[in-house]
């Protein structure tokens, strides 16, 4: 090769060494801006989920200075109240602290009231999900299959394996108390929006308990009993907005449940509470996190969470 062809060529080299150079450095410092976004973001979310953690432990702080200076729980006490804003050190913060024992609990027609649940359950689902009683028939029996021990439907419109298998995708029944209500979403006949009508009425807690009356919204009030009309509900509420009520006796006094002290079943209602839901939203910077965490509140004061999620309750 003559010399003029050989400096050509040598010269074409040294240009594509150049742009590959140039290429491979360009791709690399992308990379590293890219490692450095994920490094912050990744920092940013561990201080949201710290912060999370530290506002759970004062939210049980505040649930443990409650039992020590009261004796029944209502929505007047300084743990009812929502935090719409509070700055943190980066970020800010947005939470509250939730009733669960306000809400139908769905383990409650795994026990020995289940029939009395599940009865107050098909009512809730027809005044808040506007449905047919077939269909609130269909779920409150399905739902108490899903949670009993067996494999039986408790009624020909309820549901066990034999019906979830013929699905697509197949699954079975839990046969076992439910840790979420979200689980309600895998229960025959509930739809997306039979749910969303539902979840802020219901609860899954790790036993029966009963419902407290000071703080159960009004479809939960007005369900407690059958045949009681729905402005039942409002009118309990706005009962004890005056004055909570200091037992389920003088709950039972109320002039618009007069007579159905039997139909209720007082063994089924409460003033105190020993489950709560602490749930919020943590910003830093770009980073958000929600939390939700359960806690439970013993008869001595002593608060323990007993399930957090950062997702959905």
């Amino acid at each position: 090769m003559s010399g003029p062809k050989q400096r050509g060529v040598a010269l074409i080299t040294a240009m594509l060494i150049v742009a590959l150079v140039a290429i491979i450095g360009a791709g690399m410092l992308s990379q590293m801006n890219l490692a450095l976004h994920r490094s912050g973001n990744i920092w940013q979310s561990e201080q949201a989920w710290w912060y999370a953690v530290g506002i759970e432990n004062w939210l049980g702080k505040l649930l443990r200075q409650d039992a020590q200076y009261t004796e029944v729980d209502s929505l007047d006490e300084r743990w009812a109240e929502p935090v719409d804003y509070l700055p943190l050190d980066g970020g800010a913060l947005q939470g509250r602290i939730i009733d669960l024992q306000g809400r139908f609990n769905l383990n409650n027609l795994g026990t020995g009231n289940a029939e009395a649940a599940m009865a107050q359950f098909q009512r809730l689902i027809e005044l808040v999900a506007d449905t047919d009683t077939v269909t609130a028939r269909t779920i409150a029996a399905s739902t108490r299959d899903w949670i009993d021990a067996d494999i039986n439907p408790t009624r020909p419109d309820g549901a066990e394996d034999n019906y979830y298998l013929g699905l697509t995708p197949a699954y079975r029944a839990g046969n076992t108390f439910m840790i979420s209500p979200s689980e309600l979403r895998l229960i025959k006949g509930v739809t997306d929006e039979i749910y969303t009508a539902l979840a802020p009425y219901i609860s899954a807690l790790p036993e029966s308990t009963p419902i407290n009356v000071n703080t159960a919204p009004a479809p939960v009030l007005a369900t407690l009993a059958p045949n009681l009309p729905p402005t039942t509900g409002e009118a309990l509420v706005e009962a004890r907005s005056e004055e909570p009520w200091t037992s389920v006796d003088a709950f039972l006094q109320e002039s618009a449940i007069a007579g159905t002290g039997d139909t209720l079943g007082a063994d089924r209602l409460s003033v105190t509470t020993g489950y709560f839901l602490a749930r919020g939203q943590i910003t830093v910077d770009r980073a958000q996190v929600q939390f939700f965490a359960v806690l439970e509140r013993a008869d001595n004061g002593a608060v323990r969470t007993i399930n957090h999620s950062t997702n959905v309750y």
